[in-house]
């Protein structure tokens, strides 16, 4: 089997002779009997997609109307993304009027979300922005749910378990937690779900494909690693290093990796144009670094591997005080750097310690509340419920998965794994940059178990008439 092709193509099961089912044929010779059957409703894209669309839109849009569509956000991110939204909206460019420096350009935020949200500040300029944004995060989570559907069929799931797969990302209590929030994951998981959708659609959808991937930078940083350690681990791999040799395929894939680069290159440019500083991304990335290597965070348990605001760091300036000594949230950047390297080199006796830290409260799936809500213990199980699946399921989708789509993940998983142990481990980015990927696994697992099962009771009705 050839597990290289550029697309694979949802299988169809015709109905066989319980002979032929006892033998394990799926597709049989045309001499075989086959008997005709009408083709079932959700086997029409449309049909299969508009279901997972509509019923996880109208699911969402209940759970935002009850929580209080314009409730002010409690995370100052949703405010900053809705601050940059609002500029680029009212044509004042891309500034953050909440932050400390307000008529400069930003460049912590990337860019992606505040310009999905401008655009729903543009149709609705008169709404409150808690408005926009949370409904604009709706809609992204329903699409999200169709591009998940979209990918499990385009890789060989019944259109059935695409249903699920689908809704269970539009319905994920994680997922509705964070569109409710204002944050940013939900684009995330929309456009690389996209993305990957249209590189397992055919051939002439890759280069689109690599376009929408190469966004994912632009809305998590980590996501830059991906293509990278993705084009490492083909030529590592023999099956796909051979896959490689003909020259028209390099050719492919050499402009597919520059596509998907193309859009954090821009941005990079962007941002040396502005400051000076080569290759950078965020300048948000200091802040971040010190906030999970540090004293508070390797010592209190509460914080064990996670990340602390700097102002709650014993003996640290106020970030507001900072602001007003330093000329740009580069430099501030920087000090926050400095400070979170200094700690590092001055204990690197303890860092196994808070390095365990970070991947427990990463990849653990248990609530990390002091007092958990039931909607913390909800998060917790439909998470841990998709992390026995798809561990109990390895051994029915390893063996036919399609190759390109596990190096993917085998990608993402080490990028994750390196931006947990140098940053710090959250759910959050644990649930959206990886777990949510294994949903099309989990799917091909329970249907090829379906397949092995059907063909098991057929083998024992073979005996029973024979």
């Amino acid at each position: 089997m050839n597990y290289w092709k550029i697309s694979v193509k949802g299988s169809t099961r015709p109905t066989t002779t319980l002979k032929a089912q006892a033998e394990g044929v799926d597709h049989p010779p045309e001499t075989m009997q086959v008997e005709k059957k009408a083709r079932p409703l959700l086997e029409y894209p449309a049909l299969l997609y508009g279901l997972i669309g509509i019923v996880g839109l109208l699911v969402l849009l209940v759970f935002a109307m009850k929580s209080g569509l314009d409730t002010p956000f409690a995370s100052s991110d949703a405010r900053q993304y809705a601050a940059i939204g609002a500029s680029i909206a009212h044509g004042s460019g891309y500034r953050d009027p909440v932050g400390f420096w307000p008529t400069e350009p930003a460049y912590d935020r990337m860019p992606v979300f505040p310009l999905i949200l401008s655009l729903g500040m543009g149709i609705a300029p008169n709404a409150l922005d808690e408005v926009v944004l949370r409904l604009t995060n709706v809609v992204c989570l329903a699409l999200a749910g169709v591009a998940i559907g979209a990918l499990c069929r385009r890789l060989g799931v019944r259109p059935v378990l695409c249903l699920v797969g689908g809704l269970y990302v539009s319905l994920s209590p994680i997922l509705i937690h964070l569109a409710l929030e204002g944050l940013s994951e939900i684009s995330f998981i929309l456009i690389v779900s996209a993305g990957l959708a249209f590189a397992f659609s055919g051939p002439r959808y890759l280069y689109l494909a690599a376009v929408l991937l190469g966004l994912g930078p632009l809305v998590r940083t980590n996501f830059i690693l991906v293509p990278l350690v993705f084009a490492a681990l083909a030529l590592l791999y023999p099956s796909a290093r051979r896959a490689l040799i003909p020259r028209a395929t390099v050719k492919r894939a050499a402009l597919a990796l520059c596509l998907t680069l193309l859009p954090a290159a821009i941005w990079v440019t962007r941002n040396y144009a502005l400051t000076g500083r080569f290759p950078l991304l965020s300048s948000i990335g200091g802040e971040t670094f010190y906030g999970a290597n540090n004293e508070r965070a390797a010592s209190d348990l509460n914080f064990w591997g996670g990340w602390v605001f700097p102002d709650a760091i014993p003996g640290e300036t106020p970030k507001a005080v900072l602001a007003k000594r330093l000329p740009s949230d580069l430099a501030l950047s920087d000090y926050y750097y400095s400070r979170g390297m200094a700690w590092t080199r001055n204990n690197v006796a303890r860092l196994p310690r808070l390095v365990l830290g970070k991947i427990v409260r990463g990849f653990v799936p248990i609530p990390w509340a002091n007092s958990p809500s039931p909607q913390e213990y909800m998060a917790f199980c439909s998470r841990l419920v998709l992390q026995v699946l798809f561990l109990i399921t390895i051994p029915f989708w390893w063996p036919g998965m399609n190759r390109q789509y596990l190096l993917f993940l085998a990608a993402l998983g080490i990028s994750h794994l390196i931006t947990t142990v140098l940053f710090f481990g959250l759910v959050r980015y644990t649930f959206c940059f990886l777990e949510v990927f294994t949903v099309p696994c989990v799917g091909f697992g329970i249907d090829r178990w379906l397949d092995r099962r059907r063909r098991a009771k057929a083998s024992f009705a073979v005996v029973l008439t024979s």
